[in-house]
């Protein structure tokens, strides 16, 4: 099982540092496309050109970086006893962390699902969506940096981490009461999030592209589209 945790490990690093490139390199090309004009040729030509890739690899790496980030979980909590694995700070932050960055990660593989290629056309969503992948790229940074303490004690993130003040080998998690309290006022908020959604009538709405072209100037990432500069 420890052998498995370390392939798994590796893969999704790997499927998701692969997503979060393909994710921010599309931000990255609308913005040039977008402002075309001022924009060196060249650069626009290749955006054009590989906008369509970079969409594509990011959303199937991002699925397939859940999976592994998900089996990987699985395989870390079953390779060691429980009350080992408990026992140590820096092992409780890393499961800690890493249920966020799933749930990051998972927020990232729904949005586009949800919305498709389309959500491209509309700079809000994209930038929604470029930043949550943002956000959980960075906690799973930070879950590698753990993994490093433990096996070779120590990270090359750690002058970054002491530059901010945060020494992550120590509980990062809170007070009993106070979760306890935030537990509770994220059911309360989530209840009303729902219900606010069902009055309005917004989760039976459809996503269509010239919702957000028709103002925005921006148009869907496709693969071999070449033509438009």
């Amino acid at each position: 099982m420890e052998a498995l945790h370390a392939l798994t490990a590796e893969l999704h690093s790997g499927f998701l540092v692969l997503a979060f490139v393909g994710i921010v390199a599309v931000f990255l090309c609308q913005v040039v496309v977008r402002y075309r004009t001022r924009m060196p040729r060249l650069l626009v030509k290749w955006a054009v050109k590989s906008r369509g890739y970079f969409e594509a690899t990011g959303y199937v790496a991002a699925v397939a970086g859940v999976i592994a980030l998900l089996l990987s979980a699985y395989t870390g909590m079953n390779a060691w006893p429980l009350d080992q694995l408990l026992d140590s700070a820096i092992i409780r932050n890393k499961i800690l962390l890493t249920i966020f960055a799933t749930i990051l990660w998972i927020g990232v593989v729904l949005i586009r699902t949800k919305f498709g290629r389309s959500l491209w056309t509309c700079p809000q969503i994209s930038l929604l969506y470029t930043g949550l992948a943002v956000v959980a790229f960075g906690l799973t940074s930070t879950v590698g940096s753990l993994g490093a303490h433990i096996t070779q004690g120590g990270s090359f993130l750690d002058p970054l981490w002491e530059a901010v003040g945060i020494d992550l080998t120590k509980d990062l998690s809170l007070d009993v009461t106070v979760a306890m309290f935030v537990a509770i006022g994220g059911v309360i908020l989530l209840i009303f999030s729902l219900l606010a959604a069902v009055i309005s009538g917004i989760a039976k709405e459809e996503f269509r592209p010239k919702n957000c072209t028709s103002w925005s100037k921006w148009d869907e990432p496709k693969i071999g589209d070449g033509g438009q500069q």
